[in-house]
């Protein structure tokens, strides 16, 4: 009995072991592995190996021969023992490649098939077939290194001068590495989610647990990053944060070669293995791979995209096939980085990660090969989980795109095990112990707060944020204005929050200042309601947003020429309130003094003043239609920052109410849209004007941005180029009532011309239209109308040095000077890089 009882417990055990091989395919000539090799076995079941050429096959049917195949090579069929546990496969290269076998008398029939998956998008796509759906997403990160695949012994370095090797020192990094990998990744994150889906509207993320190795408060920005698309449906997709154009998007036939590798059964139809690969093109950056796709449908069954270059990209995305909807749903996805085979530059993450070669030193050798950099890889996993098809659910337009709980950071371990698909193993363990406490003792935490606010001109400290665009300004009317101020943040209160400045300028000899305090009202909705009374300077003539931080900019050298100024006294009360994340709006209602700090009179039939009052109500809307935010702990966070965006504002000044002096309507309106073709340069479009109805006085007329003086001699003119501006009109050369004007760039891509130099240039054209009913009104400033057209263009050739450039622009048309020298402005310009 106890013999018939070991055999029963043993024989799944012999059945599994018969049933499952893993193993190596390689060129034969080179030993490189071959990745996304199709492996069948005779009973019809088959896998594609990995980015490094590995496999494995688990089946419940016992197999005895599997059959390799791979684009360029010679199949190969090869029998399989039952003592059989891995094995290494060598294919022989063809003499046949892909171009060549797409030449055929008869179509090449993969063609087809990718027609029809096209043509079947909208059905088999579930964003598109399903009303809504929702499901759990387990997602671990790691970067790391199996503890294999590096020598942990000590190296010897040598230089070579003269031709003869010599030793220069005992390197211990592969020893230390090895110590270290033996014990621990090298970072670890988890993140627990909830996805809603509901037709006609943005999948909402709902993040319910957050861990990051290192840090109590997650980096919410990371959490963010599309590491790869949830969907293989979409007209590009999205690989390491950088979007490329997906085999079966409608044009991709213009793009993608195709070949059909092998068909593969599973438990519910039966798959086409469809190799794509980009066609050679200069100026087109495509992945390779490979698509199952359903033989009946034409759905998608799993899908393996790769970018090779100096890094290699690899994305996995597995489906599962629902009943209840006949569908293929996304099961789980993976993608990995590691150090790739060429010397291809890349750029990862929508280009905000640069992947270059670098120069190697020859004179430098050392006894092993490999080190840490090269058998480190990151490796990011998702599971998904519960799904529900068509579930009752609500997902709301005024609701961000991710919603951070508030608790999320806080989950128990028993929390975490509902969800992981498979334990934290002890090296994940002792990755958090360490980082943990690694994090603590050098207070990461702190520095990434203070660089988090840095990016946002802020000096983070323990319960307030400084200002640093109000320590130190220069404009021509105040001379150097040195300042302090700053905002309350999330350690003082989430809740409630005071912002204050002080500034002293050293030419007028006056101070400005500005109190003011503001309580939330809902955090889901961004509403806040505050109040603040404001002494201090704008320009004359500016377009103004309420929604803008007005105050000088010390990166803006255009301020050093603008000397026509207005002081104004006022308080405001103000109420912000996002309609939906990518809509938000604010209301102000403002009463206060204005005084032009110039020569000015404004004079009609019923007004001669100089100083004047106005009571102003004003609401402005901004929309960022393609933009998506985070509702995270620490307030609303932009994490995919999208163009076109528009800000429309319109303000009414109430004649007699609080003794204002004027009776207008303002509006004023500005899109900035920018173009970015995959890896080509970038192009700008600004539109922005204004209108006013009514007699206004100074403070709220426009001027068109003007950033150009006639001084002498001619090389004081030589500034720097503004933000958005006009570089050859002079300043108040022109005042409107009614103007538009618009702004167009063409950046083109910096030009390699070697590792470190690296100019940009840009071409732009500038035009603007405006009139003023009444100029007579307006004693003082003499300016002209621009009701016959403004217009200049010039180039840009930027970082030549340091960041340094420079630009020149010249003045034609209606309004161009007699003097060609007047026409003409040469400036500096400046880029900052903050080397990431």
């Amino acid at each position: 009995m106890k013999k018939r009882l070991f055999l029963i417990l043993l024989f799944p055990l012999i059945v599994f072991s018969q049933n499952q091989i893993q193993g190596l395919v390689t060129d034969s000539s080179t030993k490189k592995p071959l990745p996304f090799a199709s492996i069948i076995t005779n009973t019809n079941i088959g896998t594609l190996t990995d980015i490094d050429g590995k496999f494995q096959i688990k089946s419940n049917i016992e197999f005895n021969k599997i059959k390799v195949s791979y684009v360029g090579y010679k199949n190969i069929t090869i029998p399989i023992n039952s003592s059989d546990k891995y094995i290494k496969i060598a294919l022989e290269p063809a003499t046949e490649f892909l171009n060549e076998i797409l030449i055929t008398a008869t179509e090449n029939p993969a063609l087809q098939i990718i027609r029809n998956t096209i043509i079947n998008k909208d059905k088999n796509n579930i964003e598109t077939s399903l009303n809504s759906f929702k499901f759990d997403a387990y997602t671990k990160l790691l970067v790391t290194a199996h503890p294999d695949s590096i020598n942990g012994k000590i190296d010897s370095v040598y230089i070579i001068k003269n031709g003869d090797k010599q030793f220069l020192k005992i390197d211990s990094t592969n020893y230390k590495f090895k110590k270290e990998i033996d014990k621990q990744h090298l970072y670890i994150s988890e993140k627990v989610s909830q996805f809603q889906f509901q037709k006609g509207k943005k999948t909402k993320e709902i993040i319910m647990a957050s861990r990051m190795a290192g840090l109590q408060q997650p980096i919410y920005e990371l959490l963010a990053i599309t590491f790869q698309d949830f969907s293989f449906y979409n007209e590009f997709y999205t690989i390491a944060g950088t979007k490329y154009i997906n085999p079966i998007a409608d044009n991709a036939l213009k793009h993608y070669d195709y070949k059909i590798l092998d068909t593969v059964k599973t438990d519910y139809s039966q798959s086409i293995l469809v190799y794509f690969k980009p066609k050679i093109k200069k100026d087109f950056t495509g992945i390779e791979g490979v698509l199952y796709i359903d033989s009946q449908n034409f759905s998608i069954t799993k899908g393996m995209a790769e970018l090779k270059a100096i890094v290699n990209v690899k994305a996995t995305q597995n489906y599962t096939f629902i009943k209840e909807c006949n569908c293929w749903f996304p099961s789980d996805m993976n993608i990995v980085i590691k150090k790739g085979d060429n010397n291809e530059n890349v750029n990862l993450f929508g280009g905000m990660v640069k992947v270059s070669n670098s120069e190697k030193n020859d004179s430098i050798v050392k006894t092993t090969t490999n080190g840490p950099s090269d058998v480190s890889y990151f490796i990011s996993k998702t599971e998904n989980s519960n799904i529900q098809i068509n579930p009752e659910l609500k997902v709301k337009n005024s609701a961000s795109t991710i919603k951070f709980n508030d608790d999320a950071g806080k989950k128990s371990e028993e929390f975490w095990n509902l969800y992981r698909t498979d334990s934290l193993t002890d090296r994940g363990k002792t990755t958090y112990i360490n980082l943990d406490s690694i994090a603590k003792s050098e207070n990461i935490e702190g520095k990434i707060a203070l660089g988090r606010n840095l990016l946002k001109g802020y000096l983070h400290t323990k319960y307030i944020n400084l200002n640093l665009g109000k320590i130190i300004n220069l404009n021509n009317y105040e001379g150097l204005r040195v300042g302090f101020g700053g905002v309350t943040n999330q350690n003082f209160s989430s809740k409630f929050k005071i912002e204050s400045y002080i500034a002293y300028g050293t030419k007028d000899k006056d101070f400005k200042y500005s109190i003011g305090t503001a309580t939330r009202l809902n955090k889901e909705s961004n509403t806040w309601f505050g109040v603040n009374f404001t002494n201090d300077l704008k320009e004359a003539a500016a377009l103004d947003f309420i929604a803008e931080n007005t105050s000088f900019s010390p990166i803006n050298p255009r301020n050093l020429n603008i000397d026509k100024f207005y002081n104004y006294k006022t308080v405001s009360t103000y109420f912000e309130h996002d309609i939906k994340p990518n809509l938000e709006a604010k209301l102000q209602i403002s009463s206060g003094d204005y005084s032009p700090v110039f020569n000015y009179q404004f004079i009609n039939a019923s007004k001669n003043i100089s100083r004047y009052r106005l009571t102003t109500a004003s609401v402005n809307l901004q929309y960022s239609p393609k933009s998506e935010f985070m509702n995270s702990p620490i307030g609303k966070l932009t994490i995919k920052n999208e163009f076109p965006q528009l800000t429309l504002q319109l303000t009414k000044s109430i004649e007699n109410l609080f003794q204002s002096d004027f009776d207008f309507t303002q509006v004023n309106l500005r899109i900035l849209h920018k173009i970015k073709p995959l890896r080509k340069g970038v192009t700008h479009i600004l539109a922005e004007g204004g209108i006013v109805f009514g007699d206004a006085p100074i403070s709220h007329l426009y001027n068109a941005t003007p950033n150009y003086t006639y001084k002498s001699p001619w090389f004081k003119r030589i500034t720097f180029a503004g933000k958005n501006s006009f570089e050859t009109m002079g300043y108040n050369e022109f005042v409107s009532d009614r103007f538009f004007a618009i702004h167009l760039k063409q950046s083109f891509e910096p030009l390699k011309l070697s590792n470190k130099f690296k100019p940009q240039i840009s071409i732009a054209t500038r035009a603007a239209i405006g009139t003023i009913d009444h100029p007579e009104y307006h004693q003082g400033l003499l300016f002209k109308s621009m009701n016959k057209g403004y217009i200049e263009s010039g180039m840009e050739i930027n970082s030549l040095l340091k960041g340094f450039g420079f630009s020149a622009f010249y003045r034609y048309g209606a309004y161009a000077n007699p003097t060609w020298t007047d026409n003409l402005a040469v400036k500096l310009t400046y880029k900052l890089r903050l080397g990431f």
